[in-house]
């Protein structure tokens, strides 16, 4: 049934190709006879009588139209599979003869040359495929096939390794093809395209390899923007933001195109530097300018680990946003155990009833912390007083009690 269907697919999908309008040449009839034969052999998959005529219909009537070379081209691939290598040799010349007689006939164009490329490289043409390809990748729009930047990005592999391109070269192609994958995110075959890249010219874009590169365009990166986007979307790709270059640019890019995601990699580039307070300053300007309350909200509780000596506060401007926020209250719980406000080891100990109650709220509210605030409360119920501390105390369980950091809670 399956085999059925596709068939008529088939048919259908042919039948339509001609029954557009074409040039039937000086002999019309004759024409419309082999035209007729070979697709209808076309159709049954008896690829070797509807090569017989689709040649015939090529010397009778050679400019009906494109179609026409489209459909021999695949008769003739489908041919080739399992034929002998003289056969194989004589069908790959042929198909390139069709290739070029259609953009000879009737122009050419991303889709053709895209075809085309790809051809070339699998018949081992790699030079002139990459050349056929890359014109097509060029006028495509973003528009090139998954399969086609496999076979791409293989070839310029192929050519590196024979020298002849080098790396330059084939790092910006990848950043060019990475952003195709990216226009086509989620569409069938683009991971297997981004895997290809990523093995074919990854060799290429390590650090090393993509800092002498990207310098040659720094200065003019420094005022154009297009170019310095690039250069810094190239460089984070690959891991490479530990240098001058990027630091730079990002920070001219966040003064022209201030981002909480710019502002961002400058507060984790200046804490893995050391300088914190430069680092606090670039996270608060990623805060104010997120786009959302949720982005908002996750760069505060980000805020809040990363700099201890205002996590109170940043703990504080979360729950403002989200009442809810059980990470803040984490947070909360951490900076209420951690103080040391008592004047004697009981007071100090006592704080961790309140830090207790603090990650107990957490988990009640939150179940997304649930697991961290139990651990949380099992770390602070192990530093709560002794009984012999109690009654040293004269307290009892479930009294009411006040840390010294002036928490209300109650004896544990």
């Amino acid at each position: 049934m399956k085999r059925i269907v596709f068939t008529i697919l088939i048919s259908i999908s042919t039948l339509g190709l001609f029954a557009q309008t074409g040039n039937l040449g000086d002999k019309p009839d004759e024409c419309k006879k082999y035209l007729s034969l070979y697709t209808d052999y076309l159709t049954q998959k008896v690829y070797p009588d509807a090569y017989k005529f689709w040649v015939k219909a090529v010397e009778v009537c050679p400019e009906y139209n494109a179609n026409l070379y489209d459909n021999g081209i695949y008769i003739m691939n489908k041919l080739k599979k399992g034929a002998s290598k003289e056969r194989q040799k004589s069908l790959s010349d042929s198909v390139i003869w069709a290739y070029e007689q259609s953009i000879k006939l009737f122009g050419d164009n991303p889709k053709i040359n895209e075809s085309y490329g790809a051809d070339l490289i699998k018949m081992g043409k790699v030079s002139k495929g990459v050349e056929v390809m890359k014109k097509s990748i060029d006028s495509a729009n973003g528009a090139t096939r998954a399969s086609s930047i496999y076979y791409y990005s293989n070839a310029l592999a192929v050519l590196k390794n024979k020298e002849e391109k080098d790396c330059e070269v084939l790092v910006e192609e990848y950043d060019r093809l990475s952003s195709i994958i990216e226009k086509n995110n989620g569409k069938n075959g683009y991971d297997k395209a981004q895997e290809a890249i990523d093995k074919f010219l990854g060799p290429c874009l390590s650090c090393e390899n993509l800092l002498p590169i990207v310098r040659k365009k720094f200065e003019k990166a420094k005022t154009d923007d297009n170019e310095r986007k690039k250069i810094l979307s190239m460089l984070d790709r690959r891991g490479c933001t530990d240098n001058d270059v990027f630091i730079t640019l990002t920070e001219i890019e966040c003064e022209k195109n201030p981002t909480a995601k710019g502002y961002l990699y400058l507060t984790q580039i200046y804490i893995n530097k050391g300088q914190k307070s430069k680092a606090k300053g670039y996270m608060d300007k990623a805060i104010e300018l997120a786009e959302t309350k949720e982005e908002k909200l996750d760069l505060i509780i980000k805020a809040a680990k990363q700099f201890s000596g205002s996590a109170g506060s940043y703990a504080n401007d979360a729950l403002a946003i989200d009442p809810n926020s059980g990470e803040a209250y984490l947070i909360k719980a951490y900076l209420i155990a951690r103080s040391k406000c008592g004047t004697s080891r009981f007071d100090d100990a006592a704080i961790n009833w309140a830090a207790y109650d603090m990650a107990a709220k957490a988990k009640s509210i939150d179940l997304s912390v649930s697991s961290e605030a139990s651990k949380a409360m099992s770390q602070y119920k192990a530093r709560f007083p002794s009984k012999t501390d109690l009654f040293d105390q004269g307290l009892k369980p479930g009294q009411s009690y006040k840390t010294c950091n002036g928490y209300s809670t109650t004896v544990k």
